[in-house]
C-alpha cells in the first residue's frame, strides 16, 4: 500500500503538460463619485468557451487560454451591467475593464466593511480573511490580541501566574489549528506558550482563518485549522511608521516600521519593537502579580528583490528577546530564588529565526511556477516556577517546496512538491535531561478543480515519514457548490497529525503544586476533521449584509490526554477510548444605517475526552459562546466607534467539587461578559484611538488556590477560566508621514 501512495505521489509530482498558450490579464473596477473603486469576486469568461476566472481582492485576474486571438472576454458581476469586449495580442495583458453598477442606490456601496472582515463564496476552502482595516478596532498590540472583534478564534489566559496565552478554534486547543506567517511555521515547539506574544499587531498586514483541516500544501499538523498571519510587505510598506500604545495598568508600547524601495526591483522593510509591564498590580489583594511584569524587545528585517514575471526572492531575519518576571509581590529573584520564603516565576525567551523564500515563473508558460520555502530556528527558554526548574533548546529546520502547472487549461491545478521538518529538542525539568530528535521528510500534491461558474473542488494527499514512528498517510478534500455567485455550500474533510511536546505546550503543569506523570511510548496525535459551511451575501436595506453557518465535527484515534481529574497529580497518557468535539457556528453581518455595521454571532461547541475511563467534557472549553460587534463610523470618515461584547458561558473545572485541605474547587465555571470598545479620530497623518478593555470589570475570583500557601500540596494556580486583570484604560496613536503622498500616487 505504501509503494501504491508513493508511485501516486511520484506520477502526481512529475505530472504536467505544456501546449502553446496565451496569457489574458488585467484589472476590473466602477467609477464611484469620481473614485477608482476595485472589484474583487468578478467573473471573467471567453465567450463560448468555458476559459476564465475571477478577479482576486485588488481586482486583478490572470489566466491562460490555447484559443486564438482575436477573443471575445465576457464580464459578469451581480449588481453590474454586464460586459463584453474584444481580446487582441495588443491589450491581452493590460486589459482595465470599468463596469457600471445596474441598480441606482442613493447610498455609495460600502467596501469599507467587505476589506475589514470577508467569507468569501469563491474559495473552495472556508476562509474568513481579517485585514488591517479590522485589525485597527482594537488595540491589537500582538498577536493574542488579534481576534478580539472576530467570533471564531478565542484566545484564553492558561494560568493565573506567567500570562501564557492560548487559542481555541472549533472547540479544542490551539495545538490542534497551524499556525504560520506568511506559509512559514510560526507557533510551534517552544513557542507555543508564549509565542502569540511574539508578533505585535501594528506589524500584520492580513490574517487568513481557514476552518477544518486546510491544504496539505502547508504540511501535516492541522486538524482543526490554519491560520496564516501575512505581515507588512517590503514592496508596499509606508516608508516610516510609528505607533504607540500605554495603558493606565503600567503597559507600554512602541513599534517603528521602516521601508524603502531601491532601483532594480528591490525593496527592504525594518520592523522593531519594544514593550514593557512595569507596574506592579494585584488588585484582589492575594499576594500575587495579576500580571507577570516583562520586557520585550524584537526585530524583523527583509528584503525583497523581483524580476517581473520571472523570479522573486526574499530572505529575512527575526529576533526576538523576552523576560518575565511573575509570582509573588513581594518575590526578591536575588534573595528568594531557589528557595521557599517567596514564591517566583521567570521566563526567558531567546529566538533567532532566518528565512527565505524563492519563486520562478515559466516565462513561455505563466501558469507554471516552483517555489522554495525554508526556515531555521534556535530558540533558547530559561524558566523557573517556584522550586521548579525548566530550561529547553529548541533547533529547528524547515524547507518546501511548490511547483504549480495546469492540466490541459486553468479549470485544472495542481501543485506538488516535497517537505523537510527537523527539530532537536533538549529539556532539563530540575537537571533532568530529556532529549527529542526528529525528522520528517515527506511529499504532497494537491488538485483543484474550478467550472469557473458553480463547483470547484481540491483534492490532497501527503506521506510523511515520522523518523521515530514510520508512515503518515495524510488525505484532505474540500468541495464547493455556488447555488448563486453569492451564496455557497462547502463540504470539507481530511486528516492531521502532529507530535506533542507535553511540557512546552502546557506550562499549566509548572505552576500548581500537582505530580507530573508521564506514560512511556506518547505516541503522535492523530484526529480527523468533517465540517460544512452556507455563506450567503445579499441586500438588506439597499445594503451589504452577509449569513454564515459552520457545523464542524472533529474526533481523535490517538490523541495525548493532559489528565488533571486527580487534584494531586497532573497525567500525560495516550487516548484510551473516544475523543471528540461538535461546533456550530452562526453569524449575521449587516449594515442597518448608513456607516453603522454589526455583527451578531453565536457558536455551541460540544467537546469530549475518555479521562481513565469516564467520558467527560473537555475542561475550559465553554459550551456556549455569543458576540456583538457594532461599529459607527462618521460620514466625513474623521472619527469612528467600535464596540464588543462577549458573553461566555460556563465550561468545566477539572477535579472540582473537591474540598482540598479546606481549599474548595468548583465543579464549572460562572457565565460573564467582557465588553471592549475604542473610539479612534483620524487626521491626514496621524491616528489616535482611546479605549477601554474588561469594561464591566469582571474578575474570576480567587484564581488562584492556596495562594496564601505557594509551597503546600494545595497550592494550584492552572485552574483559570475567567479574567484576572480588571477593567483597563489605554491610549495610542499611529503616526505615518507619508500618507498624503501614498494616496497621491494611488
Amino acid at each position: 500500500m505504501k509503494i501504491l501512495r508513493l508511485l501516486l505521489l511520484s506520477i502526481l509530482l512529475l505530472y504536467g503538460k505544456s501546449q502553446a498558450q496565451t496569457r489574458i490579464k488585467g484589472e476590473v473596477f466602477e467609477n464611484n463619485k469620481n473614485k477608482k473603486e476595485l472589484l474583487s469576486g468578478v467573473n471573467i469568461h471567453l465567450q463560448n468557451t468555458e476559459q476564465g476566472t475571477v478577479s482576486d481582492s485588488s481586482g486583478k485576474f490572470e489566466f491562460i487560454t490555447e484559443s486564438i486571438l482575436p477573443l471575445h472576454l465576457i464580464v459578469s458581476f451581480v449588481g453590474y451591467t454586464s460586459d463584453t469586449l474584444e481580446v487582441t495580442n495588443d491589450n491581452a495583458e493590460q486589459l482595465s475593464i470599468q463596469l457600471k453598477s445596474s441598480v441606482q442606490l442613493k447610498e455609495a456601496i460600502v467596501v469599507g466593511r467587505s476589506d475589514a472582515t470577508n467569507i468569501s463564496t469563491l474559495t473552495p476552502i472556508n476562509t474568513l480573511h481579517i485585514s488591517g482595516a479590522e485589525l485597527l478596532k482594537a488595540a491589537c498590540c500582538n498577536l493574542s490580541e488579534s481576534f478580539e472583534t472576530n467570533p471564531v478564534v478565542d484566545v484564553n489566559q492558561t494560568d493565573a501566574v506567567t500570562g501564557a496565552k492560548q487559542i481555541q478554534m472549533l472547540g479544542l486547543d490551539g495545538i490542534y489549528t497551524q499556525i504560520q506567517a506568511e506559509n512559514v511555521p510560526l507557533i510551534r515547539g517552544l513557542s507555543a506558550s508564549y509565542g502569540l506574544n511574539f508578533t505585535p499587531g501594528p506589524w500584520i498586514e492580513s490574517i487568513q482563518i481557514n476552518k477544518g483541516v486546510g491544504s496539505v500544501i502547508n504540511g501535516y499538523e492541522s486538524i482543526t485549522g490554519q491560520l496564516n498571519i501575512e505581515l507588512k510587505k517590503p514592496q508596499t510598506a509606508e516608508p516610516l511608521f510609528v505607533n504607540g500604545y500605554a495603558n493606565h495598568g503600567g503597559r507600554a508600547e512602541l513599534n517603528v516600521q521602516l521601508a524603502h524601495r531601491f532601483k532594480k526591483n528591490a525593496s527592504s522593510e525594518l520592523l522593531l519593537h519594544g514593550s514593557s509591564q512595569f507596574n506592579k498590580s494585584d488588585h484582589n489583594r492575594d499576594g500575587f502579580l495579576d500580571q507577570p511584569l516583562f520586557k520585550q524587545l524584537n526585530g524583523y528585517h527583509r528584503w525583497h528583490f523581483g524580476i517581473p514575471n520571472k523570479l522573486e526572492a526574499q530572505v529575512g531575519v527575526r529576533a526576538i528577546y523576552e523576560d518575565r518576571q511573575g509570582g509573588q509581590t513581594n518575590f526578591n529573584f536575588k534573595k528568594d530564588f531557589g528557595t521557599k520564603s517567596s514564591y517566583g516565576v521567570g521566563i526567558k525567551n531567546t529566538l533567532v529565526e532566518l528565512f527565505t523564500k524563492t519563486g520562478t515563473i515559466n516565462r513561455a508558460k505563466p501558469y507554471q511556477s516552483l517555489a522554495l520555502i525554508t526556515s531555521t530556528r534556535l530558540h533558547l527558554q530559561n524558566a523557573y516556577f517556584g522550586t521548579t526548574t525548566y530550561d529547553a533548546t529548541q533547533r529547528s529546520f524547515y524547507a518546501n517546496t511548490i511547483y504549480q502547472t495546469i492540466i490541459g487549461d486553468t479549470r485544472h491545478y495542481i501543485r506538488s512538491g516535497v517537505s523537510f521538518n527537523y527539530n532537536d529538542y533538549f529539556e532539563k525539568m530540575n537537571g533532568m535531561p530529556i532529549r527529542t530528535e526528529e525528522l520528517v521528510p515527506g511529499a504532497y500534491a494537491e488538485y483543484t478543480y474550478n467550472d469557473l461558474q458553480q463547483f470547484s473542488m481540491v483534492a490532497g494527499i501527503r506521506e510523511d515519514y515520522l523518523s521515530s514512528q514510520g508512515w503518515h498517510f495524510t488525505p484532505r478534500l474540500h468541495l464547493k457548490y455556488n447555488f448563486t455567485q453569492l451564496t455557497s455550500l462547502r463540504l470539507s474533510g481530511g486528516k492531521g497529525w502532529r507530535t506533542a511536546r507535553i511540557y512546552a505546550e502546557n506550562t499549566t503543569a509548572f505552576v500548581s503544586s500537582r505530580k507530573i506523570v508521564v506514560s512511556n511510548n506518547l505516541l503522535p496525535e492523530t484526529g480527523w476533521n468533517f465540517g460544512t459551511n452556507f455563506t450567503h451575501k445579499f441586500r438588506l436595506v439597499g445594503r451589504d449584509a452577509v449569513v454564515n453557518f459552520d457545523y464542524y465535527y472533529t474526533f481523535f484515534e490517538n490523541q495525548v490526554v493532559v489528565d488533571r481529574e486527580d487534584v494531586h497529580e497532573i497525567r500525560f497518557y495516550n487516548l484510551q477510548g473516544s475523543s471528540f468535539a461538535h461546533y456550530l457556528q452562526g453569524e449575521i453581518t449587516l449594515e442597518p444605517i448608513a456607516n453603522f455595521t454589526v455583527m451578531l454571532a453565536y457558536k455551541h461547541a460540544e467537546a469530549f475526552t475518555n479521562y481513565s475511563g469516564t467520558l467527560r467534557q473537555r475542561p475550559f472549553v465553554p459550551r456556549d459562546k455569543g458576540l456583538v460587534n457594532m461599529e459607527y463610523k462618521s460620514a466625513n470618515k474623521k472619527w469612528s466607534i467600535n464596540s464588543t461584547f462577549k458573553v461566555i458561558g460556563y465550561s468545566r473545572i477539572p477535579s472540582g467539587g473537591l474540598v482540598h485541605h479546606g481549599y474548595a474547587i468548583a465543579d464549572r465555571s460562572k457565565p460573564f461578559v467582557f465588553i471592549n470598545s475604542q473610539v479612534s479620530y483620524f487626521l491626514p497623518k496621524l491616528d489616535i484611538y482611546l479605549g477601554a478593555e474588561n469594561i464591566g470589570n469582571y474578575v474570576q475570583h480567587h484564581p488562584i488556590i492556596a495562594s496564601d500557601e505557594p509551597f503546600s500540596s494545595s497550592f494550584d494556580a492552572s485552574l483559570v477560566w475567567g479574567p484576572t486583570m480588571g477593567r483597563l484604560f489605554y491610549l495610542g496613536f499611529r503616526w505615518n508621514p507619508f500618507s498624503e503622498k501614498n494616496a497621491n500616487k494611488q
